[in-house]
């Protein structure tokens, strides 16, 4: 069965929700790369800063038009009806309308809280417990925006583990692509040393990140498809099937950085060759994303009706 053509609507929610998940993922991967992987220099902590707080202010925006594109779609008014207001509230009071909230209020708390941290970098070097807040906030940031993918979709009518699953995912994933840019940022201004040994901690931590996403993605797959022939033969299993090529992708390029590319950085070698690995990474991140939001709108499991 081939894949299914998205109508209008369907490809602007996917372009909103791309936007969503490039808010998620900054949010999860730059957090991490802030607390944990910086060189401590006054210009990186700038630059992860407004990564995160760019991408999450791009993320609400992409929640926002999300809702008023499901307004338009389920109101049939065309353009105009992205703005019925009787539909807005129609749609507030299911499922999609509490999740809409969630993710604007989980978006916005990380855009004033780097906005803090920005006006803190204006006059003195933030202290730890300023770190330690950034990084409340933004856990509970991420906790809003996982229960509202929980709330809401196609996995609204799963079990709670196989909710727990998709949560899960969502927060490895995120934490493994939304670093990307950071650590590419790093590459390009860090120091050899320093940089090869904040490369093998992350090396080291995506490491365990992808054994939860394979523990999550296992019990997905025996929650969603009912054979594995459907992987093939239905239009969610070829398009997941074209995610799980593009995250196989992935995975050799991570191998291949920690395996090769670090080493050989510990030995000596500058970060050229890294760099251009990682700029690979955040093209094929962008494919999986990408795929991620047709996913979520255009074709559903086949184990469930859409």
């Amino acid at each position: 069965m081939g894949l299914t053509p998205a109508t209008g609507w369907e490809l602007a929610i996917q372009l909103a929700k791309l936007l969503e998940y490039l808010g998620i993922a900054s949010l999860a991967g730059g957090t991490i790369c802030l607390l944990f992987y910086r060189d401590d220099r006054r210009r990186t902590v700038v630059l992860l800063t407004a990564y995160i707080g760019l991408c999450c202010l791009l993320g609400f925006n992409g929640a926002l038009f999300s809702f008023l594109f499901q307004v338009g779609m389920t109101s049939g008014g065309g353009l105009a009806g992205m703005f019925d207001p009787d539909m807005a509230r129609l749609l507030l009071g299911f499922e999609i309308g509490s999740a809409t909230l969630l993710r604007l209020a989980g978006f916005l708390a990380p855009v004033v809280a780097c906005a803090v941290l920005a006006h803190r970098l204006g006059s003195r070097p933030p202290t730890r417990s300023h770190y330690h807040a950034f990084g409340a906030v933004n856990a509970f940031s991420m906790l809003l925006l996982l229960a509202s993918f929980i709330l809401a979709g196609h996995i609204a009518v799963l079990g709670p583990i196989a909710k727990a699953a998709i949560a899960l995912h969502i927060l490895t994933v995120s934490i493994w692509v939304g670093a990307f840019l950071p650590l590419l940022f790093l590459c390009l201004s860090s120091e050899g040393e320093t940089l090869a040994a904040t490369m093998k901690g992350f090396g080291d931590m995506a490491g365990y990140c992808l054994l939860l996403l394979f523990a999550a993605g296992l019990i997905l797959a025996l929650e969603l498809f009912n054979s594995p022939g459907e992987l093939i033969s239905t239009p969610y299993g070829v398009t997941l099937s074209i995610k799980l090529g593009l995250v196989g992708i992935l995975l050799l390029a991570a191998a291949g950085n920690r395996f090769v590319l670090v080493p050989r950085m510990l030995a000596g070698a500058g970060p050229g060759s890294l760099a251009w690995a990682i700029r690979v990474e955040i093209a094929v991140a962008a494919a999986i994303l990408a795929v991620t939001g047709y996913l979520a709108t255009a074709v559903g499991p086949p184990a469930m009706p859409m």
